[in-house]
């Protein structure tokens, strides 16, 4: 991990790549309610920054295991890259938060050890795009077929 104090000043001048985790069970779409921001207390893709030395899919399982506790999926494609910036940033940052996405579409069929850790307060299962969700994860679920 890295030291706190080092991510705050990674953040504050340079992009982050993320993978992002388009989870999708029985047709329905998982999305996690942020507690930081950026986008606090919106729905968001499960997802995170990608480590040194790991690959995208290496990052898409460890992101699944760690914020919904889920274990097994079939990967059934990936889209991006992207570009998100925000005003918005965790840690007092003013400088915003830049990072360049890739998503992943991942099927799951067993949810029975789904849980969440504390960086969201809420989950939820849809089964449509909503038209007030921020236009990244709109464009994902798109480029991904989604909802067929």
């Amino acid at each position: 991990m890295i030291p706190i104090e080092t991510y705050k000043k990674i953040l504050d001048v340079m992009p982050i790549v993320c993978v992002d985790l388009c989870i999708r069970h029985k047709g329905k779409l998982l999305l996690i309610k942020r507690n930081n921001e950026p986008e606090k207390g919106k729905w968001w893709l499960p997802g995170g920054r990608l480590l040194k030395h790991e690959t995208l899919e290496q990052c898409a399982w460890r992101k699944l295991s760690e914020e919904t506790n889920l274990e097994n999926g079939k990967i059934l494609c990936r889209v991006g890259p992207y570009e998100t910036m925000f005003e918005e940033a965790p840690f007092d940052i003013t400088s915003g938060v830049h990072s360049v996405n890739v998503a992943f579409l991942i099927e799951v069929d067993d949810i029975s050890t789904l849980k969440f850790d504390t960086n969201h307060s809420g989950a939820q299962w849809f089964d449509k795009i909503d038209t007030a969700w921020h236009p990244y994860l709109k464009q994902v679920l798109q480029d991904c077929k989604f909802f067929k």
